[in-house]
């Protein structure tokens, strides 16, 4: 019998997104053991699903026994796994909807035993709510906060592997699914005008009593990236911004993303076809917004994303006034080869403009040689 072809799917995957799923929180032998089951993208979402119940039966017993903190830490392990399983499996729209379910809800069942807890909150948002997830230091005081923006295919479950950056640095966090993300992603299509979100976000962090409203960051990831950087250039309650992997302008290399990507994108903006889907990535752009960027904005990228090239770092970061740029000419999409310094760096220059209230100075960072 001749040998099946591989799919370009899972080769697409591994290769952009392996060192993503370390990075966040995933077992390395994990991945490898899931990988092996997995010979067409049919599998994906189920053999991910397998990897994250046997973390559940680990998470069942040890709550029965007290176990309480190993219970949380494999509720959320398999949150993870369900997540992979969904993030961009579009092929079968029931088997990823009960995916995600259990990503929320395996996350959700884990999150007060994290150091410090994850209260999942909502935030009133255009006549409806987004779920999000608050994080505050203990004794920290009334500390400055962080905004957290997921991308395209990642949700405010992922973001608590780099939240634990800020964290450490005194920083709170509030990790929030956006139109097109997560807990909004089936109601809510993506919003290229996302500083309407954060915006929302801000006016939720001025009603709490336990972080500072005139100290807000925000940070996003992939698309997040552009969301971040929107939000700066529109809303002027942002004090410092971080873009990571950002696109400029999503639709300049479209032909060149993932098939899994460009469905993914066409599913979550409620486009009806590729046709569509095309002409509405090429509504998230900063051509307009970029200039209007002036308070403090740390550009980061890999010098080797695959998914969004350099390019757009690089010209984010000539237009905004306020930018500084940080290239990892190694660094992957995200920079998660190299996870631990990036996040560290990122987590200090917020650190260092939100310290207080007149913060504002540079941390020092530039192009990294």
């Amino acid at each position: 019998m001749a040998e099946q072809p591989a799919d370009e799917r899972i080769a697409a995957a591994t290769a952009h997104w392996a060192a993503r799923f370390m990075a966040n929180g995933t077992d390395y032998p994990d991945f490898q053991a899931t990988m092996r089951r997995i010979t067409r993208w049919d599998d994906w979402c189920r053999e991910w699903g397998r990897t994250a119940q046997e973390y559940e039966r680990i998470a069942e017993h040890a709550w029965g026994a007290g176990q309480h903190v190993t219970a949380g830490g494999a509720w959320r392990r398999a949150a993870l796994c369900w997540h992979w399983g969904k993030f961009v499996f579009t092929d079968h729209p029931d088997e990823q909807r009960a995916a995600h379910e259990r990503t929320v809800a395996c996350f959700r069942r884990g999150a007060g035993t994290l150091s410090p807890p994850a209260e999942p909150v909502v935030i009133p948002y255009d006549g409806t709510a987004l779920a999000a997830y608050l994080r505050v230091p203990a004794s920290a005081g009334n500390p400055p906060v962080v905004i957290m923006l997921p991308g395209l295919d990642s949700v405010k479950e992922e973001l608590q592997a780099t939240a634990e950056y800020f964290l450490q640095r005194g920083l709170a966090t509030i990790a929030v699914d956006g139109p097109g993300q997560g807990e909004a992603e089936y109601d809510l299509p993506i919003e290229p005008a996302y500083e309407r979100v954060t915006a929302a976000a801000a006016d939720y962090l001025g009603s709490r009593d336990d972080v500072d409203p005139g100290r807000i960051g925000v940070f996003g990831v992939s698309l997040g990236g552009y969301y971040a950087a929107r939000s700066a250039a529109a809303e002027p309650r942002i004090k410092a911004t971080v873009a990571l992997a950002g696109p400029y302008r999503f639709d300049l290399d479209w032909d060149s993303l993932p098939p899994q990507t460009r469905a993914t994108f066409a599913r979550r903006s409620g486009s009806a076809g590729p046709d569509e889907a095309r002409k509405r990535a090429g509504a998230l752009t900063l051509e307009d917004m970029a200039a209007r960027i002036t308070g403090p904005l740390l550009v980061v990228h890999g010098g080797q994303d695959r998914l969004v090239p350099p390019y757009h770092a690089e010209r984010l970061a000539r237009e905004a006034p306020g930018a500084e740029l940080l290239m990892y000419p190694d660094g992957s999409h995200g920079v998660t080869n190299h996870a631990f310094e990036s996040r560290s760096r990122m987590a200090d220059w917020l650190a260092g403009h939100l310290a207080s209230p007149a913060a504002g100075h540079s941390a020092g960072h530039g192009e990294r040689r």
